[in-house]
């Protein structure tokens, strides 16, 4: 393989769909190391679509427990802020994982201040999330902890508190998890007494997991979904150094490291269907423009606000959908044709994003 770092491998695009719908463990039940690296990047949830209704396409239980009910602040999966501050799901047991490998550092961007910062949200988060607590109390009670200079006027609140992003960093700092709302409010809960993973240089363990799920990849899209600085990027590319080689797929340029090139020229084709979620790691993990190379039809995927979700059809997206929890109805939007067998595996995703949450089987649309 030595020969390879003179130029840029090439790999089809048909490989690359196929790697990472094996590594997103989209090809059948996921295997326990698939969905332990879906897990250790995260999955992602929000109030419209919760992280259950991505993983019950991967697997129906965790460990012993129903995916309907695996999520919970006593987990075997707990739901916190996590990458970029949003709300993602992780195993219980990485939850050190997940504060070291996204915790900032004094070479960061933001420096020694703003490391300084969210460790004095953290510790005041700590002392008042005792017990499960609405986040605008425990905001008011942190906001009235912290020194001065870390609370701003707030134009949509109408009130002095801490900024929102730090507020969510500091809760990933001191472990705090997410628990079911009560009348709309998000509730927080203290750190889970639970015996946890221990995993060396848990940056750069992010950034292999993020390779071994997606493939081939760049600064660029690594960073950005991360939300971190480009420097710290850069360095952690430093750190693979010579075990990277270039790969192009598609006619665009990518970093992968050595030991995956094997593995992604020989994934087997993608198959299947299944409906993801708008923030499933499939569409987030990704250059969207390699995915979806039609312009048109991207925008009707990533939308900023109200997001739909994907029919997914051996590897490609074939279409959105969009689920009315209020009436069980489901509408799915097709791109292009869809043959029977095919809408028949589809409707079966939909039941089971229907399960996820409990409700009964969804009256399914075609468009």
């Amino acid at each position: 393989m030595a020969g390879l770092m003179a130029g840029a491998v090439t790999v089809d695009r048909a490989q690359w769909l196929g790697f990472r719908w094996q590594g997103h463990g989209l090809d059948g039940p996921s295997r326990t190391d698939t969905l332990d690296d879906v897990l250790l990047l995260g999955v992602q949830g929000s109030r419209l679509a919760g992280a259950e209704q991505s993983l019950i396409q991967r697997t129906s239980t965790i460990g012993s427990t129903d995916i309907a009910a695996a999520i919970s602040p006593r987990g075997p999966l707990v739901s916190l802020w996590s990458v970029r501050g949003a709300p993602h799901a992780h195993r219980l047991t990485q939850l050190d994982f997940v504060r070291d490998a996204l915790a900032p550092r004094e070479s960061d961007e933001g420096g020694a201040g703003y490391v300084a910062a969210i460790e004095e949200v953290a510790a005041a988060l700590s002392a008042v999330v005792t017990s499960p607590t609405s986040k605008s109390a425990a905001s008011t009670a942190v906001t009235d902890r912290v020194s001065a200079p870390l609370v701003q006027w707030c134009e949509r609140c109408q009130a002095d508190h801490v900024p929102d992003a730090l507020f969510r960093a500091a809760g990933r700092q001191g472990q705090i998890v997410l628990g079911p709302e009560k009348q709309r409010a998000t509730m927080l809960y203290p750190t889970p007494d639970h015996p946890q993973v221990k995993i060396d240089r848990p940056r750069l363990e992010l950034l292999n997991a993020y390779f071994r799920v997606n493939g081939p990849t760049s600064k660029t899209l690594f960073r950005d979904w991360m939300e971190g600085s480009t420097e710290a990027t850069a360095e952690l590319w430093k750190e693979l150094g010579d075990d990277l080689v270039r790969v192009r797929v598609d006619h665009r340029r990518y970093d992968l490291p050595e030991a995956l090139v094997d593995a992604v020229r020989q994934a087997p084709k993608a198959d299947g269907v299944v409906l993801v979620p708008p923030n499933d790691p499939y569409l987030r993990q990704v250059d969207r423009t390699l995915l979806v190379p039609d312009r048109t039809r991207r925008h009707q995927v990533w939308r900023a606000l109200s997001g739909p979700g994907a029919l997914l059809v051996d590897g490609e997206v074939a279409g959105t959908w969009r689920y009315r929890r209020s009436d069980h109805k489901m509408t799915i939007t097709r791109f292009d044709t869809v043959g029977p067998a095919q809408r028949k595996e589809a409707e079966q995703s939909a039941h089971r994003i229907a399960q996820a949450t409990g409700d009964d089987q969804p009256i399914v649309t075609w468009e």
